[in-house]
Order: structure tokens, then C-alpha cells, then sequence
């Protein structure tokens, strides 16, 4: 085995040769699928990257305008607290108003029904008055009566009455 042939060893070492570049040529193929696939995946993590900008910025945008939209609640919800309270006081206000009426009314009724008795009372007085006013008259007409018979009893008679003792 001394001699052996050069034609199996150059054969063998084109076959190693061969298998080699067979390596060399898939580990290239292989290496350049890799690169694609990193620049793709460099890209997708580039556009990724510009994805999550663009939401963080429509986050802050939506965030903006959401805290403007809380503001605007908040100052409608102190404008309603505030008008409810106004509201509330007005009706405060009404009820006040519409016990006084009611008193008023009350009062004015009474003072109806004291009007009318006074009314009525003072009726009777005028009543009563023209009585006594009639009374007055006849009572004027006997002293007139009266008097002209005492002047006609001095006439008539001009002694002095005798006054008696009483014991």
C-alpha cells in the first residue's frame, strides 16, 4: 500500500475540493438568507420603531385631548353644582314667598272676616244710634213739654211749693 495511486488521492482530494465548496456555497446561500432576513427583520423593527413613535404621539395627542375634554366636564359639572345651588336657593326663595302669600292670604281673610263683623257691627250701632236719636227727639219734645208746663204751673200758680222735712 506504499504506492498508492496519485489519481485517488487528486480524486479524493477533488471530492474533498467538491464538498468543500459545496459547504463554502451553502454557508454563502445560507449567510445571504440570514442578511435578507436581518435587514428584513431590521426593517420591520425600523418600521416598528416609527409605528410606536407615531402611536405614542396619537397617545399624547388622544391624552391631550382627552385631559381638555376632563376639563370641560369638570367646569360643566362646577357650572351645574353652581346653577343647582342658585336653583336650590331660588326655590328656597318660592317656598319663603309662597308662605308669606299664604299668610297673606290667611291674614286677608281674617281681616275680611273681622271687616265683615265690624261691617255688621257697626250696623247695628248706626241701628242703635238712630234709636237713641229717636229716643234723643221724643225725649227733647217731653222736656219741652215739661218746661212749658212748669212755666205754665209758675203762671198759673205763683207760690212757692212747700218743701217738707223729711224725718
Amino acid at each position: 500500500m506504499a504506492g498508492k495511486n496519485p489519481l485517488v488521492i487528486l480524486a479524493g482530494l477533488l471530492l474533498l475540493l467538491v464538498a468543500l465548496a459545496f459547504y463554502q456555497w451553502t454557508l454563502m446561500t445560507e449567510n445571504g438568507r440570514l442578511k435578507a432576513e436581518s435587514g428584513k427583520a431590521w426593517d420591520m423593527v425600523s418600521q416598528l420603531k416609527k409605528e410606536r413613535s407615531e402611536a405614542q404621539n396619537r397617545l399624547a395627542e388622544i391624552s391631550m385631548t382627552l385631559d381638555d375634554k376632563k376639563r370641560y366636564i369638570s367646569d360643566l359639572d362646577g357650572r351645574f353644582l353652581k346653577a343647582n345651588a342658585d336653583l336650590e336657593v331660588k326655590v328656597k326663595a318660592l317656598q319663603q314667598c309662597g308662605d308669606e302669600k299664604k299668610k297673606v292670604v290667611d291674614d286677608a281673610e281674617k281681616q275680611k272676616v273681622e271687616v265683615k263683623s265690624k261691617q255688621d257691627e257697626l250696623k247695628k250701632m248706626e241701628e242703635e244710634k238712630k234709636k237713641v236719636e229717636t229716643s234723643l227727639e221724643e225725649f227733647k219734645k217731653l222736656c219741652e213739654v215739661a218746661d212749658r208746663t212748669k212755666e205754665l204751673t209758675k203762671k198759673l200758680c205763683p207760690q212757692e211749693p212747700v218743701v217738707q222735712n223729711q224725718a
